[in-house]
């Protein structure tokens, strides 16, 4: 028997003819909020839309329909009044359902995911009703694995607190939608530790948070509210978590939801690919892009208005370059011509922004001011005229093709002084490659069974940085680095004594949140105190303070 997307052919006619029945009985019931029987016939139209859907296991489909009978259901039967949103819901998600419909039919298959915004907003307005994940249509083993060893030595509540202060101000960035690459390496930072030092539990959590964490920033993905809302979940967890070290090892309920994400990123992401092949995840069988291309099209204008419109567009392009060819040669009635430029110009850029193509219709509506005054002969006129109607063909080209929306935009904005931002550019990235250079020296240090040699340039390099961020005016940032410089050469240098483990990472992490200041300072992004004070922290419990500089 065929099911899903390929058997929509048998049942398509008496489908969508009980979905048009019930959107007259719900359209009469906003007309007639007290006659209950419209609304229990609605319900059961619904019943049967969602009868069928199941028995072709239309699992997006069945699943919508089922919120909208739930959520029709709440309705008091003699008492629709006051009851706007829920209706209003009720029938934009019909509306969304036949457009679901056709696109999974013409695609042969369907894809559940793009349905579920609709179905939340239908939860959303249920009690008790929780949201349902991204991953809920992905298909995970019920008993998964757990890839990272952890620890059994709990970490030390000091560090464990300045972790999570270090994962919170990262988490800040990206909830503020700061840079990502300004946000990440904290978060990264914090998430790395974590999952060499919490139980199985905890560090496989955060082993897949950090290789969904890179797989958001390098495929990229889309930083959407609810993934966002699932890294500040997972601050909670692993708070949860951390005081629970000898707790049973049971994976935690947001661990899916990271290796969803996994799963769709880039195989440039190194972390994601070894997880996937861990744990053997399967493939969603789309990517990112293409899911948010597929809600695009289901919410946007159907394929049959745009070919519509595009059609209404070229027929007046044509008629506008017609009447330029003739202005451009000073054949017939050139002030008729040129009133008959203008109006079509002016028809043009009004239908483009309505399109909301604002660049090209600004393009446009300049070269009608152009027009003011023009006299036969001044063809550089026509040409810039001209120009702007090409530019606005090419996006009326583009308007039925959706993998090509993105380009119909563009950005514009003021430049900034060009010498003074290229000499603060010049400075923040020689500091940054200061520092990466001088914790790769320190990685290397730890390799190397504590061979001093690979730190004998560490100091001079961090006094290059210290320098540089004093031009900059970043004083209290130079203090750090002026300490970080003296705890190496004064302890591993000359003192040549071999710093803890732990020690080490303190000393990394101070050199991190440094290179995060430098970011965020740049973008004016976070709160630098924050970050500047989880340095000097670290540093103190170095037994370096910065009351001594």
């Amino acid at each position: 028997m065929l099911t899903g997307a390929t058997s929509l052919d048998l049942v398509r006619d008496e489908l969508f003819a009980t979905i048009g029945d019930v959107e007259d009985v719900l359209q009469q019931f906003l007309e007639d909020r007290r006659n209950g029987s419209l609304l229990q016939r609605a319900i059961e139209g619904m019943q049967q839309v969602r009868g069928t859907l199941s028995l072709i296991e239309l699992r997006g489909g069945s699943l919508l329909v089922a919120e909208m009978v739930a959520l029709a259901t709440d309705i008091p039967v003699h008492d629709g009044e006051g009851r706007n949103e829920p209706l209003t819901a009720l029938c934009d998600s019909l509306f969304l359902l036949g457009r679901y419909l056709h696109l999974s039919r013409q695609q042969g298959t369907e894809r559940p995911e793009l349905l579920l915004p609709a179905i939340n907003r239908l939860r959303a307005l249920q009690a008790g009703q929780a949201p349902l994940p991204d991953s809920y249509f992905y298909q995970l083993p019920v008993d998964l694995p757990l890839t990272a060893a952890g620890s059994s030595t709990a970490l030390g509540a000091k560090t464990f607190a300045r972790l999570r202060q270090m994962y919170q101000v990262g988490l800040l960035g990206l909830l503020r939608d700061d840079s990502l690459a300004t946000a990440a390496p904290l978060m990264q930072r914090a998430l790395q530790r974590w999952e060499t030092s919490l139980n199985q539990a905890g560090a496989s959590l955060c082993q897949a948070a950090s290789a969904a964490l890179e797989g958001i920033e390098q495929t990229p993905l889309t930083l959407t509210t609810e993934r966002k809302r699932l890294f500040a979940r997972l601050d909670r967890e692993v708070r949860r978590l951390g005081n629970a070290i000898d707790a049973p090892a049971t994976a935690s309920p947001l661990l899916p939801e990271f290796l969803y994400l996994v799963a769709l990123s880039a195989d440039t992401s190194s972390r994601c690919q070894s997880l996937r092949q861990a744990l053997n995840l399967p493939a969603p069988g789309f990517t990112d892009a293409e899911l948010e291309q597929g809600r695009q099209r289901l919410n946007g204008p159907g394929a049959d208005v745009m070919r519509s419109v595009a059609e209404a567009l070229h027929e007046e392009v044509t008629g506008i370059k017609d009447l330029l060819d003739l202005l451009a040669r000073n054949a017939g009635d050139a002030e008729q011509s040129l009133e008959s430029l203008k109006a079509g110009l002016e028809r043009l850029w009004k239908t483009l922004s309505m399109l909301d193509l604002a660049e090209v219709s600004d393009g446009i509506r300049q070269a009608v001011s152009q027009l003011e005054g023009w006299q036969p002969g001044k063809t550089q006129v026509l040409e810039q005229v001209a120009d702007a109607v090409l530019q606005a063909e090419t996006a009326v080209n583009r308007l039925d093709n959706p993998s090509e929306a993105g380009l119909l935009g563009g950005q514009g904005g003021l430049p900034e002084p060009v010498e003074l931002k290229e000499a603060r550019i010049v400075l923040i990235e020689e500091s940054q490659a200061g520092l990466a250079l001088a914790k790769r020296a320190i990685t290397a240090y730890t390799e190397s069974s504590n061979d001093a040699m690979h730190l004998l340039n560490v100091p001079s390099t961090l006094d290059t940085v210290r320098g540089g961020l004093v031009f900059l005016g970043m004083s209290r940032a130079a203090k750090v680095i002026h300490l970080a410089s003296r705890f190496i050469k004064e302890s591993m240098l000359e003192r040549q004594q071999v710093p803890q483990a732990s020690q080490l990472e303190i000393l990394a992490d101070a050199l991190t949140s440094i290179e995060f200041y430098l970011e965020s300072a740049e973008r004016s992004s976070v709160t630098t105190s924050d970050v500047l004070a989880l340095a000097e922290d670290s540093l103190a419990e170095l037994g370096y303070k910065i009351s001594e500089v």
